[in-house]
């Protein structure tokens, strides 16, 4: 049995606390035991006697400051830490992660390179990447807006297949026009 909380970092270097028997302070506590049942609530003397007792370690799962109660399981300490990190990792792989990817144009482009360049933004799409298109304009290009605006209007329609968008024209900013396109789900 250890008496001082272990620190487990995560992959974003932020620090998790553990708190194991001594370490609990709160004055009351709900005990678990392994199955996750709930024994009862006890004073913090009384549920540490029971984990001395049964030989495991008493781990906090949950504190609450306001009502100083805090739930704690009755186990073994490093069995736990071993399936939270299971559960971390598991948890990590079943989340769908979206990129943005962004793919300059020149507002002078020609029809038939476009054309090839949004048969490969389709690819982006179909992958699950969110796609931002941009045109930028500087200093005499600034004239040329119109035709940088429908640009980026006819690639917004010819991807309506596979695409959604928060805003249906696309965003003048500063010195470009943009538009994110979201793949559909």
């Amino acid at each position: 049995m250890q008496d001082k909380p272990f620190v487990q970092r995560n992959d974003k270097n932020d620090k998790v606390t553990v708190y194991i028997n001594q370490a609990i302070k709160a004055p009351t506590i709900v005990v678990l035991d392994e199955d996750k049942n709930n024994l009862w609530s006890f004073p913090r003397r009384v549920a540490l006697q029971m984990a001395e007792d049964r030989w495991v370690d008493l781990i906090q799962m949950h504190y609450d400051p306001v009502k100083q109660v805090c739930t704690a399981l009755l186990g073994d300490y490093w069995k736990y830490m071993y399936k939270k990190q299971k559960d971390n990792k598991e948890k990590k792989k079943a989340q769908k992660q979206k990129w943005l990817k962004e793919l300059k144009i020149s507002y002078s482009i020609w029809d038939n390179d476009l054309e090839l360049k949004v048969k490969k933004w389709k690819e982006f799409l179909n992958e699950w990447y969110n796609v931002k298109y941009f045109i930028k304009l500087r200093w005499r290009e600034k004239m040329y807006e119109e035709k940088a605006f429908l640009k980026l209007k006819w690639i917004v329609s010819s991807l309506e297949d596979v695409w959604r968008t928060q805003y249906p024209d696309p965003k003048k900013e500063v010195r470009w026009y943009s538009v994110i396109l979201f793949s559909k789900i």
